[in-house]
């Protein structure tokens, strides 16, 4: 029990200084790009008393430090600011757009798993075999596709040829949810692709590898058959195998959704980044970094507790 608040202690103040860490990096990193966004946001014809005066409004006249801590406490009360684009609160544009994307990375997700984990259990109970080979090159070309170019594959095939589906719309999930499910299909596939390729790798690897142990020679000696002993045994002891790259895909997941929204034009957090990109808006820029950065973060702090609850070796370590 010592031993599990410790750990847990140690991983939620790598999880504090990890998230300050990045406020810090991202506030700097938007502090210091050349250019004024007062003249940005009144154009090139303004005056100089029109942009002094724009400058104090938005507050870009205070020192640094006084702007970093407004900025954090901002993020903390989940309400960064106000956008200078949208003139709309930071967090309500946020979670507009956040269904959007977390939806399609969830179903990604889903998809990774029910594809990439039986495959890899019937791969590997016969590794070398034709199956298994024929497996792992589908994977390796799964792999080498990016997920923009299988956006525009699945779009080509099940839009253009096949009509199937129909791509470019956006069904709001308030509206009709089974519609808005459906509006999310083609792009959470092309996200999935490569991901079910690494999945389906890694899981291979560790089964196999689990199979050569000790143990399960032990339990053939003791009878058992392959079927428990692969459910019995060699599955459970790939879990911390398998929560390890699921946190690691689950966060490319998240940053892929950003491209793939915009070939599929959905509106999710990838175009709203672009918007606040192309118009210099501060506040939603970097809330949109900060909160993508502190999902990816939780993701792995939620790894980490998983993978010492699956073995408990991980805490003595």
């Amino acid at each position: 029990m010592q031993n599990k608040a410790v750990y847990l202690t140690g991983k939620l103040i790598e999880l504090i200084l990890t998230l300050l860490f990045v406020s810090l990096l991202v506030f700097t990193a938007f502090s210091i790009i050349p250019g004024d966004t007062a003249r940005v946001m009144l154009g090139p014809q303004a005056s100089e008393s029109q942009v002094a005066l724009l400058r104090a409004e938005l507050g870009l006249d205070k020192p640094l430090i006084i702007r970093y801590g407004t900025w954090i406490w901002g993020l903390l009360s989940f309400n960064p600011g106000t956008s200078y684009a949208y003139n709309m609160s930071v967090g309500e544009l946020i979670c507009q757009r956040l269904p959007v994307t977390i939806g399609m990375s969830a179903l990604a997700m889903i998809m990774v798993i029910l594809i990439s984990y039986p495959l890899a259990v019937l791969s590997a109970r016969k590794p070398g075999r034709l199956g298994d080979q024929i497996c792992s090159v589908i994977g390796h070309i799964l792999f080498a596709i990016p997920p923009y170019v299988a956006s525009l594959l699945l779009i080509l095939l099940s839009g253009s040829l096949f009509s199937l589906l129909t791509v470019g719309t956006y069904v709001d999930p308030s509206d009709d949810f089974f519609g808005f499910v459906g509006c999310l299909l083609l792009p959470s596939f092309a996200i999935a692709l490569p991901k079910i390729a690494m999945s389906f790798k890694f899981l291979r690897s560790s089964i196999i590898e689990q199979r050569t142990a000790d143990y399960v020679r032990t339990s053939k000696s003791h009878g058992l058959s392959d079927l428990k002993i692969l459910v019995r045994h060699v599955l459970p002891n790939s879990n911390v195998s398998s929560i390890t790259i699921i946190s690691i895909i689950l966060s490319d997941i998240l940053g892929g959704s950003l491209i793939v929204e915009q070939v599929f034009n959905l509106p999710g957090l990838g175009r709203l980044l672009l918007s606040a990109i192309s118009r210099r808006d501060f506040p939603l820029l970097s809330g949109i970094v900060f909160y993508l950065a502190l999902i990816t973060v939780l993701l792995y702090f939620i790894s980490d507790i998983a993978s010492s609850l699956a073995d408990p070796r991980i805490r003595l370590k």
